[in-house]
């Protein structure tokens, strides 16, 4: 790791983004309204069309966004009330299947920030990503503790990598979310037993979703009406509170845990 105070790295750029309903819609909602989508499409394919694995591969895409957002973003302060909803969550699934089983996604996300928190806290910032890639890969069984194990590692520093450009090579961010990507394909396909015409669609999923994030740049979109904006940037700020709430409803009204 690098010492990078002397270089004035915690800039009101990445400490202080415009946030709030004072900002408009941008593009960091709009990629987290598709991780949405997506995330839908991956659900109905786990709690009720279980014979059909397109959906799931599809759904597929949804995870790398979330984890990428989650080093992409502006500041890696503890969110409490997320804190909340992964509790809720794994309390719920407790009093469901009667017994503690891997942690939800929440859990991973927080996780990472707080790595990223603690790096900020001392100035510093990643000097040697790939022995970062080579160990998230060596700590795969990670997956077993909280959902998506070290991959979610992966993809955060991924999108850690993309947000500081002034200190990585443009070119380095994207091999090192390309390798990601190729490490979470190879794993999904093995792991959900995806058919050769699922896994071809999973990974024209995950390429669509690679070109998004790769060239992923936080400005203002329009969507329409006034209202439609502001309706649309209320769904992207409780993205959070949406994944959690509809997955302990349909894992309680389907009584098939996630």
């Amino acid at each position: 790791m690098t010492d990078v105070k002397k270089n004035n790295f915690l800039t009101s750029d990445i400490r202080h983004p415009t946030s709030g309903a004072a900002r408009a819609l941008n593009s960091w909602d709009a990629i987290k309204l598709l991780a949405l989508l997506l995330m839908f499409v991956d659900h109905s394919g786990h709690f009720y069309f279980t014979g059909e694995q397109w959906l799931r591969a599809i759904g597929r895409g949804a995870v790398p966004i979330f984890l990428f957002l989650g080093g992409f973003a502006a500041s890696y302060r503890f969110k409490w009330d997320i804190f909340a909803l992964a509790l809720l969550m794994s309390v719920s699934d407790v009093l469901l299947t009667h017994h503690l089983r891997t942690q939800n996604i929440l859990f991973t996300i927080l996780l990472c920030r707080l790595i990223f928190a603690w790096l900020e806290s001392k100035g510093r910032t990643i000097e040697r990503p790939w022995e970062w890639y080579a160990g998230s890969l060596a700590l795969i069984a990670s997956i077993f503790a909280v959902q998506y194990g070290s991959f979610g590692m992966l993809f955060a520093i991924s999108g850690y990598l993309a947000r500081r450009s002034q200190y990585y090579p443009q070119a380095l961010a994207r091999r090192f979310l390309i390798a990601s990507f190729i490490a979470y394909g190879i794993f999904s396909a093995f792991y959900a037993g995806f058919s050769p015409i699922n896994t071809l669609l999973m990974s024209i999923t995950l390429c669509a979703v690679y070109l998004l994030l790769s060239r992923l740049e936080i400005k203002n979109i329009s969507a329409g009406p006034h209202w439609l904006s502001r309706f649309l940037k209320l769904i992207s700020y409780y993205t959070g509170y949406i994944y959690a709430l509809h997955l302990i409803a349909l894992e309680w009204i389907t009584g098939v845990p996630f």
